[in-house]
């Protein structure tokens, strides 16, 4: 009896010991478990966190950029320099500084994006922020004064397959003059940028495609007789030439704090759009550009700041089916397929933006 009763509290014993086993092992897995959610959650957290970088160049018509900075756009939607973006600057491309992640947004030029998505970059337009900017013109003493006059002759670009050299395919095409490999009826010469006013000058080629301001200077001062400007002309008016760009990566890890910036930016510009004159001033006097006040106000005065995320869409599939029958990109390539992968639109990004926008700080404030 005595003996039973000792085998009884034994198997309670064994089977008291197999539970708390069992508990610890399965509070273990329960504690492993939820340590890897505190660390999948502590990386999506610190990934939203990281700092994203906003390549700036000196260019006039990346004005939002400048005075979204200058005016706390940035800050007005809740984030902090330093903490949530940062500004850089380099004088490689945007294409590049993207490819390496030494930038994560930048802006430019949807012609001059193309080529280098078709190629494999791994990015997407997010936001289009203005129309016009680039124009092309004649010598002064060239006697050419439409572009049908340019039909045989030469035309001086900055790069093949650049955007002013695109924008110039695009105009002469429109005008019935061939500018494919299989049909060229004009000479495209190769000229550092800086070189390319003075090749005009000098009579080393009938006319230039440049961007502004060097093109409303030169037209402003009689150096070249303005053949078409992107900002008025019929064909492209309406189009936008710059947009913002952002990394694969950024869209699919930071799209809150990414959407955020986008907006910024898209008040800063539709504030431009309101204030042109005063815009200008503040972004020579804090010395995002080096200019000429007066030039730089007549030439904003023809571009339009209403910034679209559907408006880029359109000119993002225009541009690639333009620049796919011009032979600029890969004759395999598909136009829709590529128009998609693209562009994209962020939730939290307002299609346009209407109604007076007031900045985070007092413009005037910033004048020097």
């Amino acid at each position: 009896m005595i003996n039973m009763k000792k085998g009884s509290l034994l198997l309670s014993l064994l089977l008291v010991a197999a539970l708390l086993l069992t508990g610890c092992s399965d509070a273990k897995k329960n504690k492993e478990t939820s340590s890897k959610a505190d660390s999948v959650a502590a990386d999506t957290k610190k990934s939203e966190e990281g700092v994203i970088k906003i390549l700036y160049g000196p260019g006039l018509c990346g004005i939002p950029l400048h005075i979204a900075k200058q005016l706390q756009f940035f800050e007005g939607e809740g984030l902090k320099e330093g903490v949530d973006y940062s500004y850089v600057t380099s004088s490689t491309t945007g294409v590049e500084m993207l490819s390496t992640k030494q930038a994560d947004v930048t802006f430019g030029l949807v012609a001059g994006m193309l080529a280098p998505l078709d190629n494999g970059l791994e990015a997407k337009t997010v936001l289009g922020i203005h129309t016009g900017c680039i124009q092309l013109l004649a010598g002064k003493n060239s006697g050419i004064t439409t572009i049908e006059g340019l039909k045989g002759k030469k035309i001086g670009i900055e790069n093949v397959a650049s955007s002013p050299h695109i924008i110039a395919q695009r105009a002469l095409a429109s005008a019935g003059i061939g500018t494919t490999g299989d049909n060229m009826q004009v000479e495209f010469v190769v000229f550092p940028k800086a070189d390319l006013p003075v090749a005009l000058k000098e009579g080393k080629v009938d006319a230039i495609a440049i961007g502004d301001p060097q093109a409303s200077i030169l037209a402003k001062d009689g150096d070249g007789i303005s053949l078409f400007n992107s900002a008025t002309s019929e064909l492209l008016k309406d189009e936008y030439c710059c947009a913002l760009w952002a990394r694969n990566e950024t869209i699919e890890k930071q799209p809150e704090k990414l959407a955020k910036i986008v907006t910024a930016i898209q008040k800063a510009s539709v504030w431009i759009d309101q204030n042109k004159d005063l815009a200008a001033e503040i972004q020579l006097d804090n010395e995002w550009v080096v200019g000429e006040l007066d030039v730089d106000q007549h030439t904003l005065k023809d571009y339009k700041y209403l910034p679209s995320v559907s408006g880029v869409e359109t000119a993002l599939t225009r541009n690639i089916k333009d620049m796919k029958d011009l032979g600029l990109i890969r004759k395999d390539t598909d136009a829709d397929a590529l128009a998609k992968s693209s562009f994209i639109k962020l939730d939290g990004v307002a299609d346009d933006i209407t109604g007076t926008i007031t900045p985070p700080v007092d413009p005037k404030s910033q004048l020097k």
